[in-house]
């Protein structure tokens, strides 16, 4: 992972030269903070969106799966946006385009849905906390789950162990 961070330094240093050399330094800085800028202004409203989208859907009793799925994307943009450089701002700002959010999106639902269930805990405006749980995957097959309580014995679903029935 260190490796990979260094390359990427190295990495952004060689454009920002390249870009440099082509535009001039005042011009490149100057494109860096405008980027950095209108990127973080980007985040800011495509996030208010996410959250609008969020609370809807929480309202209506449905799991917000699409509306977390874009704010985790969402808040990797700004994360790659603040940082100065090009590679990573080119990055962020592709996160913020709402076609590459979908494919992006996709494809992390195709593997939650692959490895396990998905729940969401949410704690809305009055403190009560809402627990969501997706129905349609599981992680255990019905087969695999016991119905007994835990510490009986006896028939699926009987109250008291065998030796204690009346």
């Amino acid at each position: 992972m260190l490796a990979l961070l260094v390359v990427l330094f190295i990495a952004e240093l060689w454009v920002i030269v390249q870009v440099a050399s082509a535009i001039g330094v005042l011009e490149t800085i100057g494109l860096l903070f405008a980027i950095t800028i209108i990127g973080i202004w980007l985040v800011k409203r495509q996030g208010v969106a996410v959250l609008v989208r969020l609370q809807r859907t929480i309202s209506e009793g449905r799991v917000p799966h699409r509306e977390l799925v874009d704010g985790f994307l969402i808040l990797a943009a700004g994360i790659l946006l603040i940082p100065p450089g090009f590679i990573t701002d080119a990055v962020g700002l592709a996160l913020l385009l709402p076609p590459v959010r979908y494919g992006i999106r996709a494809m992390l639902m195709r593997s939650f849905r692959r490895r396990s269930s998905f729940a969401v805990r949410v704690i809305d405006g009055f403190g009560r906390r809402i627990d969501y749980r997706d129905v349609e995957s599981r992680d255990a097959a019905s087969r695999d789950v016991d119905h007994r309580s835990p510490g009986q014995g006896g028939e699926p679903g009987s109250r008291r162990p065998p030796e204690l029935e009346p």
